[in-house]
């Protein structure tokens, strides 16, 4: 069974250091299958863990909605599942998926819906799952996080980042 953990809270606080910390001392634990999600367009994660994302979730998004006519069922999801390897980056001792910026102004809410499926798609093939979570609460309101075991709400002292967490 796949165990999922994620790291929530307003921007600033850690949440980034603490989800790629974690990933480290997965990967010197000897857990051999370990996926890194950057749910945050600012695409921290990646930068934090030494890896160089091309592609992400969002270029797949625009991929898939372009081509997606036509297929049945099964050949759609074999698609996404074919379009989430090739996205997929390699770090030293996990993979790493990043979420990217939407161009279009307003909220996330079509990248984080996809996000959501491509986690529900891709997760049961590794042990362990670490999402660094955007600033703020929407990704948990929007359920982009529905298979989490560990939710690690992230604060510093101040009120306004109480606020977020509770």
């Amino acid at each position: 069974m796949t165990r999922v953990m994620a790291f929530c809270g307003k921007g600033g606080v850690g949440k980034t250091f603490l989800a790629s910390a974690s990933v480290r001392l997965l990967v010197e634990g000897g857990w051999k299958k370990i996926l890194a999600v950057d749910a945050d367009p600012s695409s921290g994660l990646s930068q934090a863990l030494g890896v160089r994302t091309g592609k992400t979730v969002e270029d797949l998004r625009k991929e898939w909605l372009s081509s997606w006519r036509g297929l049945s069922r099964e050949e759609l999801a074999l698609s996404l599942d074919y379009g989430v390897m090739k996205i997929m980056e390699e770090g030293r001792g996990f993979a790493l998926l990043a979420m990217g910026r939407p161009e279009e102004e307003g909220c996330y809410c079509k990248v984080n819906e996809f996000l959501r499926e491509v986690l529900t798609s891709v997760s049961k093939g590794f042990e362990v799952v670490v999402i660094d979570g955007e600033a703020g609460v929407e990704q948990i309101n929007r359920r982009v996080m529905r298979e989490v075991n560990d939710l690690l709400l992230v604060s510093d002292s101040s009120p306004k980042s109480l606020r977020v967490a509770s």
